[in-house]
């Protein structure tokens, strides 16, 4: 009888200190992605893993007025040898994938994988403003899924509808997105040698509709989605450059049709 009571009694404890390696090893096997804000309008996407990463996917999500740019790798990534593929499926949504090298993969650590840029169409406010990710898939070398947790961003400082760089403020041209025409809308604080264009998302230039010396006051140019020549454009993402002397200023503006 005490043989069987102390065989049971064993059995027992092999089986909690089972239950408690099996718990250790969950609550060190994890792997993070979270989004902090590190500026007005710049947010950095960081990563706390303890598995070997050989692929992400993922979509950043904004809501409230926040217009999203493009994902920018951080150098964790690039000393791993990360290669990003990104898509604007439109303002508020951006699509990546990220992979490494053939059989290699990102090493367990801490640290930022890369930060987005932010503007704001003039709605954000303190309650609706977030950013979050949403169809988050990261795996090994063996194309295996693994367990990954997420949390979102809440915009917490009340946003205009305008950004000023120093002596000019120029405005969401509105509407947005558009067909077939919006109005760009930009105010001088002094005066200055102004330049407006319209580029694509690549950086080249597509219409320059503004470069002259004007004194300070309100200005607000048409434009009818067109190029230089005249041309229509496609529909898609295009960004409007203000310059005022040495400063600049960035919009983004969506064509649809």
């Amino acid at each position: 009888m005490k043989i069987e009571s102390s065989r049971q009694r064993i059995w027992i404890q092999a089986v909690i200190t089972l239950a408690l390696v099996f718990q250790a090893h969950l609550a060190l096997a994890e792997n993070r992605l979270s989004l902090t804000k590190t500026s007005a309008n710049t947010i950095a996407i960081g990563l706390s893993n303890t598995d070997g990463i050989a692929g992400f996917q993922f979509s950043i999500n904004a809501r409230g007025g926040i217009i999203l740019g493009s994902y920018e790798a951080s150098e964790r990534m690039n000393v791993a040898g990360m290669t990003v593929f990104q898509y604007a499926k439109d303002a508020s949504t951006l699509n990546v994938v990220i992979l490494a090298p053939v059989r290699s993969s990102l090493p367990s650590g801490q640290g930022t994988i890369g930060a987005i840029a932010l503007s704001f169409n003039g709605t954000a406010t303190v309650d609706s403003a977030r950013v979050f990710l949403s169809g988050v898939i990261i795996c090994n070398t063996e194309a295996q899924s693994l367990d990954v947790t997420t949390n979102d961003l809440i915009w917490n400082v009340k946003q205009t509808a305008i950004t000023q760089a120093g002596d000019f403020v120029l405005e969401q041209n509105y509407p947005n997105p558009f067909n077939p025409s919006t109005t760009i809308t930009y105010r001088l604080l002094r005066s200055a040698n102004v330049s407006l264009a319209v580029y694509d998302i690549t950086g080249r230039q597509i219409n320059l509709m503004v470069s002259q010396y004007q004194p300070e006051g309100q200005y607000s140019v048409k434009w009818n989605a067109e190029d230089g020549q005249g041309s229509k454009l496609a529909s898609g993402m295009y960004l409007a450059r203000l310059q005022v002397g040495d400063q600049v200023a960035i919009r983004k503006m969506i064509v649809t049709k």
